[in-house]
């Protein structure tokens, strides 16, 4: 069979980023991480324009729209805040209903110095240009587009009010796509203190070094440099992240022409805004916010309108350059400081594959042994942390000697998160094999699973509160299972529910839908679904017996619960896997009703495989390369290739997960498929 080949490079050492030492407070949208991951263009938003630049729902409505025109030109949108504390790079659709919706009294406008008191204090903020970079340049994004940047206020040299933008600019090597510099400050000494400051600044298009500002194409200053393509633009970028300078560039788009205003008007209105605000004692950080409005007031909306054409110009001018200066950069392997959290059993298996036909009669027969490492949880740890690069794992072992085993049989980077009860037994399960390789009977402790406590749970909310995604198996108690998806919910994490087995399929699914909700991915076979959609719907399902009326009916049960759910996994054994899935830009962007169109049902027949050793692992191996693969922000057809060859590579080896999935770059097929 014709095949068209893809060769997947897959790095096992952690990425290095310069904002190692903020990880526990940044939360980044796995969007936004997916994007960076692949060298994607991203461009960077301040959150001050929603927080106190306009009244809701304007501001939101604004916001949205901005980033949409980001997304228009290929590039991916990345809003930053502070909520409750959090440092966030890309806010869900909630995240920007919440933050636009707040009074302003009760967001404060955060720059360099405000951030440690936000964070410390749990507190929200709107980001501006200074507050935007900082956090950027944290995450490795290196474009920013705005409206204007602060600079030096009129009578500055007396007052000495100088926005922290510029000393950002001076320190931060981030470059800032806005339309120059407020039409109400300074603009001379402003450009002045850039140049002390050692900021490229340089104009956009064709204006020859005429500056910009804001509301007018031209202030009467010049800047020596200026570029007429994105593709300029990105030239500088690169050469001023080459350079190491540890410094910004600003980029002056001027406001497109037929919404500028005319530099008399608008300079009467600010000089009578200006006065204004001195007579009723406006300073600080009130005193922007309120000229703007003031001067939008006294020119009947027109400055507005100018500010909002602006603003949407910029954005699209930013991703136009974020995504040139992508193209000529060198691709990054994925981030792995912030890894996925497997949650789940951990099992010793013992199993024993018969050398002859057997019958259950009380006789001794011949069998070879083999003791290895199982459990679905540490199965998908261990398969992910072998296909991604890292992976984190909680899970609970008895003290005993089976627990002592069983460590020494996991990878020692996912030990530290396995809970070592003091009087428990480990888990133990036998496996007996026919001489086939299928399984016969299987008989097994679990008892210490319910170790998975609550309490283990959120002992290691900092691990969880950061990771892209938390994978957790069926085997969890009640309790825990709570407490997790509570978790998830709060830190708004997307969940990977691996059924387990068709008896507690449908444990989460007995709780209130506020929690379950978090569960964004499910992979049961044809009996856990038929138990799944059970419990949300309260029908029974028969599943047939002839094999072509499998997957009419498997598409019947998915229609009754997919709904709930951004992907159902459904595998069908030998005859392939099913995948039911909102449609979006990718598999891991499971925010937002924008990007949403409509669902796809995709079957994905296997080939035949020979050689069968073992069949156990096979399904765990499946979900771990296909959740590596999105993780990696790979398509839907790349996740399903690796899964396939994955649970191939299980099918050939004793244990549930093989010792060594590939030892080179691995050649995979592009997998077929067919809509139904």
């Amino acid at each position: 069979m014709a095949c068209l080949l893809r060769n997947l490079k897959y790095s096992l050492q952690p990425i290095r980023r310069s904002f190692t030492t903020h990880k526990f407070l940044t939360d980044v949208h796995p969007t936004v991480q997916s994007a960076l991951n692949k060298n994607k263009p991203v461009v960077a938003l301040e959150s001050t324009i929603i927080t106190h630049g306009m009244p809701f729902p304007q501001n939101l409505e604004t916001a949205l729209e901005v980033e949409e025109i980001v997304r228009s030109q290929g590039a991916t949108p990345a809003t930053i805040a502070i909520l409750n504390g959090k440092v966030k790079v890309g806010l869900s659709s909630h995240d920007l209903k919440e933050l636009a919706s707040t009074d302003p009294k009760n967001v404060i406008k955060c720059s360099r110095r405000d951030l440690p008191y936000l964070v410390g204090n749990s507190l929200s903020g709107g980001t501006t240009v200074a507050g935007t970079m900082i956090i950027a340049n944290m995450v490795g994004i290196r474009i920013f587009a705005t409206g204007g940047i602060g600079g030096v206020h009129r009578e500055g040299e007396n007052t000495m009010d100088v926005s922290a933008d510029l000393v950002e600019l001076g320190r931060t090597p981030v470059c800032v796509v806005s339309s120059g510099v407020k039409s109400i400050l300074d603009i001379p000494r402003t450009l002045e203190f850039l140049e002390t400051q050692g900021v490229c600044v340089s104009t956009f298009g064709s204006s020859g070094g005429r500056f910009p500002d804001f509301y007018t194409t031209d202030s009467g200053c010049k800047v020596p440099y200026n570029v007429d393509t994105p593709e300029d633009a990105a030239k500088l970028v690169h050469a001023l992240i080459d350079l190491k300078l540890e410094s910004g560039m600003l980029i002056a788009v001027p406001v497109p022409a037929e919404y500028a205003m005319n530099k008399q008007e608008i300079d009467e209105a600010i000089n009578k805004a200006l006065l204004d605000a001195k007579a009723k004692g406006i300073e600080g950080k009130a005193v922007t916010p309120f000229l703007l409005a003031a001067i939008s007031k006294l020119t009947q909306g027109k400055s507005l309108a100018s500010n909002m054409a602006l603003i949407r110009n910029n954005a699209k001018v930013a991703a136009q350059i974020a995504k040139a200066y992508c193209k000529t950069s060198t691709p990054k392997t994925h981030d792995l400081e912030n890894p996925p959290v497997v949650i789940g059993g951990s099992i010793l298996d013992l199993s024993m594959t018969l050398q002859d036909d057997f019958q259950l009669d009380g006789s001794t027969y011949d069998v070879k042994v083999k003791q290895t490492a199982g459990g679905v949880g540490r199965n998908l740890a261990e398969g992910i942390y072998k296909l991604y690069g890292s992976a984190k794992f909680i899970s609970a072992i008895g003290s005993d000697e089976l627990g002592k085993s069983l460590l020494n049989l996991i990878p020692e980077p996912l030990t530290p998160g396995i809970f070592q009860h003091p009087s428990k037994s480990t888990s133990l399960c036998s496996v007996i094999f026919d001489k086939c390789g299928d399984c016969k009977l299987i008989m097994g402790n679990m008892e210490i699973h319910g170790s998975i406590s609550p309490e283990l749970i959120t002992k290691n909310e900092h691990i969880l509160s950061r990771a892209p995604l938390i994978v957790m198996d069926a085997n969890l108690p009640l309790p825990s299972v709570e407490a997790l998806l509570t978790l998830a919910q709060k830190h708004k994490k997307p969940v990977f529910f691996e059924t387990t087995d068709m008896r507690i399929a449908g444990k989460p699914f007995i709780l209130s839908k506020d929690l379950w909700q978090a569960i964004k991915f499910i992979s049961p076979n044809l009996y856990e679904l038929v138990e799944i959609s059970r419990v949300l719907t309260g029908q029974e399902q028969t599943i047939p017996n002839d094999h072509k009326e499998l997957i009419p009916f498997a598409k019947k049960v998915l229609e009754s619960i997919d709904e709930h759910f951004h992907c159902i996994l459904l595998t069908l054994g030998a005859h392939g896997v099913i995948v039911d899935r909102r449609k979006t830009q990718n598999l891991l962007d499971i925010d937002g009703d924008q990007k949403i169109l409509g669902r796809s049902i995709r079957f994905y027949p296997t080939e035949e495989i020979t050689k069968l050793v073992n069949v156990s692992g096979a399904g765990d191996s499946f979900a771990s390369g296909f959740i590596a693969n999105m993780l990696r922000g790979k398509s839907e057809e790349e996740c399903i290739a690796l899964g396939f060859f994955a649970a191939q590579k299980a099918l050939q080896t004793d244990g549930a997960v093989p010792k060594e999935y590939f030892d080179k770059e691995p050649v995979l097929c592009s997998p077929k498929w067919k809509e139904i």
